[in-house]
């Protein structure tokens, strides 16, 4: 093995030997996303998650005699190390956990290790999917669901005002076209002819539609700006935990 320089008093491992009579095998156990917490505040929504994820270390030792093995895993200081709730050794990059390996049978070792993590969304951008998520999670609070269910409802207002705006204004579309058509027609035929009066009187009962359906959208837009502003009020004053 070669040996680096060392500070006085330093300590290092140092790799000399293969041991074909040991085998370790590594295998992730899997990971979890658990939701902690929320709360509604100023028009954001706050979540705290806990993630979780582990890794099993199988030690075969093939040997006649108990053998003492050093295993070694990356140090992330994102991540909090549950189990083993020690380590034998640790430094700046790794984690270093002992295992006595009994010969004949495998040893295994679980590190397991959570993670903490804070989540800001503005529930602007909350559609009624991701919402239903939090309204069906048990660590939610039933106040933080009463409000997330009062947007829900508010927003489907706003989405029923916004259907019958466009309604009306793709009814002004098509009559549009359909006086296109009589335009034609009309340019054809006499004025004092029963068709072309026919038409006259067609023509004059859509336009006093489309007047009328002009002022239902502007009606409509205007209650949506309404609705829209007391939803982004009703956001702002939230403070629910």
């Amino acid at each position: 093995a070669q040996i680096e320089d060392l500070a006085p008093g330093a300590r290092r491992l140092i790799s000399y030997a293969l041991d074909l009579d040991t085998e370790v095998v590594a295998q992730s156990t899997g990971s979890s996303d658990l939701l902690v917490s929320c709360k509604l505040t100023k028009g954001l929504l706050l979540c705290t998650r806990k993630l979780a994820r582990s890794q099993t270390y199988t030690v075969k030792n093939s040997g006649r005699r108990q053998k003492k093995v050093l295993i070694e895993q990356t140090y992330d200081p994102l991540w909090k190390l549950v189990e083993p709730q020690q380590p034998a050794e640790q430094t700046r990059d790794l984690y270093r956990f002992v295992v006595m390996a009994q010969p004949g049978r495998p040893t295994e070792l679980k590190v397991s290790e959570e993670r903490r993590l804070d989540e800001r969304v503005a529930l602007n951008n909350l559609d009624d999917n991701t919402i239903n998520i939090y309204l069906n999670a048990p660590a939610v609070s039933q106040a933080v669901k009463d409000a997330l269910g009062e947007i829900i409802r508010r927003k489907r207002e706003i989405s029923d005002v916004v259907q019958a705006r466009q309604n009306a204004e793709q009814q002004i579309a098509i009559v549009d076209q359909e006086q296109a058509r009589i335009r034609q027609n009309m340019a054809q035929l006499e004025r004092n002819s029963e068709l072309y009066n026919r038409y006259v009187q067609k023509f004059s009962e859509q336009e006093d539609r489309v007047e009328q359906l002009r002022r239902e959208i502007a009606r409509l837009a205007e209650r949506e700006q309404e609705l829209r502003k007391a939803l982004d009020d009703y956001l702002l004053r939230l403070e629910v935990e």
